[in-house]
C-alpha cells in the first residue's frame, strides 16, 4: 500500500482539508472508521464498500461522495486499485454542495448526480489525470469551480463547532451551547446541516475518533493511556470506541486497522488548513 497526502490550493483549502493518492497493489478487505465527509475518485481497479448496508462496487472511472459517516463499515480493494481523494470539509459541503449533510450522513452517492452538467468533464478530468501531481491541479480547479460565494453560511457557528470537535479534552454539549448565542434547537439544526448529525452522536464520534489518532501518533501500546474520564467504565470506552473504529483498542493497538493507522501517520506529513480534516 502506498499513501500520499497533498495540500490544496490556497484558494480553496477552507473548503477542501486534504488530497490523497492510495495505490493497493494486493487485494485488501480491511474496515473503514467513520469518517469526514469525502470526494473519492476511482482511479483503477475496483472498490467494494457495504456503508450503504448492502455491499456495493464502486468501478474505475466513478467519482462519489462519500457523505460524513457515523459507524464503521467494511472495505474490499482488488489488486492494482488507485485511489484520489479529497477530504471536505463542512463549510465546502455547504459553499460546494448546497444540500444539508444529514441528507447523506453514511451514504454513497455518484458525484455526478449533486454537480451541474458543466462540472463533469471536470470530474473526468480528474479520473483521466496521468499522475498524482496531475490530479491535485485537476481537482484545484474542479473544486474551486463548485464553490459559491455567495451560499449563506453560519461561519461563526462552524469555527466554534469546528473547535469544540477537535479539542481532544472532555468537554459536553453545554460547553458547545455556552460559546455561542444560539438555542439548544438551532445548535442541533445546524450541526444536522453542516457536520449530519445532532451534536451528542457528533461529539460521541470525535471523542472516539480522537482515542485512536492518539493511540497512533503518540505509539502507544497501552489503551487505558487514553481512555477519558469521558467515559462510565471501561466497557463502556470499548464499546464507543469500536462503534466508531470498528476494531477494539486492543485490535487496535495491535495493528489490525491497518488502513486507518497508515492514514493517520501519512495525514501528519502536511499542514492542514482545517484542524477538522486532521482529526477525522
Amino acid at each position: 500500500m502506498q499513501f500520499q497526502y497533498f495540500r490544496p490550493n490556497e484558494t480553496i483549502r477552507s473548503l477542501v482539508g486534504s488530497y490523497y493518492n492510495l495505490t493497493i497493489m494486493n487485494d485488501l478487505a480491511d474496515v473503514m472508521r467513520a469518517e469526514i465527509a469525502n470526494v473519492r475518485f476511482i482511479i483503477r481497479g475496483n472498490v467494494h464498500s457495504d456503508l450503504g448496508g448492502t455491499e456495493v462496487k464502486v468501478p474505475a472511472g466513478s467519482a462519489v461522495l462519500c457523505g460524513p459517516t457515523f459507524r464503521w463499515s467494511n472495505v474490499r480493494f482488488e489488486a492494482g486499485t488507485v485511489i484520489f481523494g479529497a477530504a471536505i470539509t463542512p463549510l465546502g459541503w455547504s459553499r460546494m454542495l448546497k444540500v444539508s449533510a444529514e441528507t447523506y450522513a453514511d451514504k454513497l452517492v455518484p458525484l455526478d448526480n449533486l454537480v451541474d452538467s458543466n462540472n463533469r468533464d471536470q470530474i473526468r478530468a480528474v479520473t483521466q489525470a496521468p499522475d498524482a501531481e496531475s490530479r491535485v491541479v485537476a481537482a484545484n480547479r474542479l473544486f474551486a469551480s463548485l464553490n459559491d460565494p455567495d451560499i449563506s453560511v453560519n461561519e461563526r457557528f462552524l469555527m466554534q463547532a469546528t473547535r469544540w470537535i477537535v479539542d481532544p479534552e472532555p468537554n459536553e454539549l453545554d460547553d458547545l451551547l455556552s460559546a455561542t448565542d444560539l438555542s439548544a434547537r438551532q445548535v442541533e439544526r445546524l450541526c444536522k446541516i453542516y457536520f449530519g448529525s445532532a451534536p451528542k452522536r457528533l461529539h460521541r464520534k470525535f471523542r472516539a475518533l480522537h482515542s485512536a489518532n492518539r493511540l497512533t501518533w503518540k505509539q502507544l501500546t497501552d489503551w487505558r493511556d487514553i481512555a477519558t474520564t469521558a467515559y462510565f467504565d471501561q466497557s463502556h470506552f470499548i464499546r464507543e470506541f469500536r462503534q466508531f473504529n470498528g476494531r477494539t483498542p486492543s485490535e487496535f493497538i495491535k495493528g489490525a486497522h491497518l488502513l486507518v493507522r497508515m492514514t493517520l501517520q501519512e495525514r501528519l506529513q502536511i499542514d492542514h488548513e482545517s484542524p477538522f480534516s486532521l482529526v477525522g
